[in-house]
């Protein structure tokens, strides 16, 4: 199993899967919690040797047509959604930026730190099943967007609906978020050979590789450690600055 990322960095021009898998395997046993897997969680309260933020480049993801229509959709259509707004404003009010003055929001190159100071929304990109080598780095993951402005407090008679600030939107700050672990029961990696992976079984010399096998070999060898994924920032700064109550 070892010889993977070999394979990936060799034959499947995968390097950022090879570098991920690499860690992995080097790292010492260690299981994901399960909220840290679902984001259910401050990571800015996660050990650093659990976080990932330098192999995934949003440079690089975004050569995939899959990743730039996430980065599409959260921005032509997911700003201003209910779920949003209440992102934003959970956010804001566990940082303390929800203060009677004017406070700047999403000033951070580092994206742990947007992710819990100016998270707006996320998406999921599911796996298609293939082999190419955004699928042999992450699989499926999740697309988020922070933003970077303002936030102050309503003027005297516009609060709405217990709408209290209003945040000015100058950029959004787009990075993946994921968990690298195999923890999923019975999920299938495709078939490996000496040349590479296949998602076909009509592939003769090839083994069928699933999640279970690098559990046994964690268990068996004391290392294998799962870790948090977050990737750098692709910043697009807005033409027209977007206002919203929350």
């Amino acid at each position: 199993m070892v010889e993977i990322p070999e394979i990936m960095e060799r034959k499947m021009q995968a390097a950022v899967g090879a570098a991920l898998m690499k860690r992995w395997f080097l790292s010492p046993r260690f299981v994901l919690p399960e909220n840290w897997r679902k984001g259910d969680m401050n990571f800015l309260g996660v050990p650093t040797q659990h976080v990932d933020s330098s192999i995934v480049k949003m440079e690089w993801v975004r050569r995939f047509t899959r990743a730039n229509i996430a980065i599409g959709t959260l921005e032509n259509s997911r700003l201003s959604t209910p779920k949003a707004l209440d992102e934003i404003r959970r956010v804001l009010q566990r940082q303390h930026f929800l203060t009677a003055n004017k406070e700047n929001i999403g000033v951070s190159s580092n994206a742990l730190i947007l992710h819990e100071t100016a998270h707006l929304n996320s998406i999921g990109v599911p796996y298609v099943g293939g082999v190419d080598p955004l699928d042999c780095a992450l699989a499926a993951f999740t697309m988020h967007v922070a933003v970077g402005g303002s936030v102050e407090p309503l003027e005297k008679g516009q609060s709405n609906a217990g709408k209290t600030h209003k945040v000015t939107i100058k950029n959004l700050h787009f990075y993946v978020r994921d968990s690298y672990d195999f923890n999923t029961e019975d999920e299938p990696l495709g078939y490996w050979g000496r040349e590479g992976a296949s998602a076909s079984l009509f592939n003769l010399g090839m083994s069928f590789v699933e999640n279970a096998q690098f559990r046994k070999w964690r268990e068996r060898h004391g290392r294998g450690g799962d870790f948090i994924i977050f990737s750098d920032i692709y910043t697009k700064n807005l033409p027209k600055p977007i206002s919203l109550e929350i």
